[in-house]
């Protein structure tokens, strides 16, 4: 850790027997080898957490991407939705202009258009199925089926 050879720790180690002499070496050893571990752990721990808020950070990335790109589809889906609806609203604006308004006939193909229309604006454009629910629904798929196992009968004589 610190690059200490052999040589180092056995000049350190001579030098603390001199100074602490024989009786108290071995409870300042084991006190120092308790620190020792204590700081290691912590260090240890540290590191782990700086690799879980790493993994975190990556996860956000991905779910913004996800999001962002779910949006931008919305976007264009939305978009072609509004189209189609102008270019049925010209359709029938167009075809209500070409024919005189007292044929009752037209108003019969209109109709179909009218209704197709409405269905369009009552639908939601997306569905969007929250992740809780996905992740109870694949938990739930996961879950082994219960299989009646028939019971075992003896045989008396």
């Amino acid at each position: 850790m610190f690059g200490l050879g052999f040589g180092e720790i056995l000049l350190i180690a001579v030098v603390a027997l001199v100074v602490l002499g024989p009786e108290r070496l071995p409870k300042v050893a084991r006190s120092a080898g308790l620190w020792v571990g204590r700081i290691q752990n912590f260090i240890n721990n540290v590191k782990t957490e700086l690799n879980q808020q790493a993994g975190v950070a990556e996860f956000r990335q991905a779910r913004d991407s996800i999001e962002a790109t779910a949006r931008s589809f919305e976007r264009d889906v939305n978009t072609y939705v509004r189209n189609i609806r102008g270019e049925a609203d010209a359709l029938k604006h167009q075809l209500t202009q070409d024919k005189p308004q007292e044929d009752t006939d037209n108003m019969s193909v209109l109709e179909p258009l009218h209704d197709y229309r409405t269905q369009i604006a009552e639908a939601p454009l997306l569905h969007r199925v929250s992740l809780h629910r996905q992740a109870l629904q694949r938990r739930r798929d996961m879950r082994p089926r219960r299989s009646i196992t028939p019971k075992l009968r003896v045989r008396r004589h």
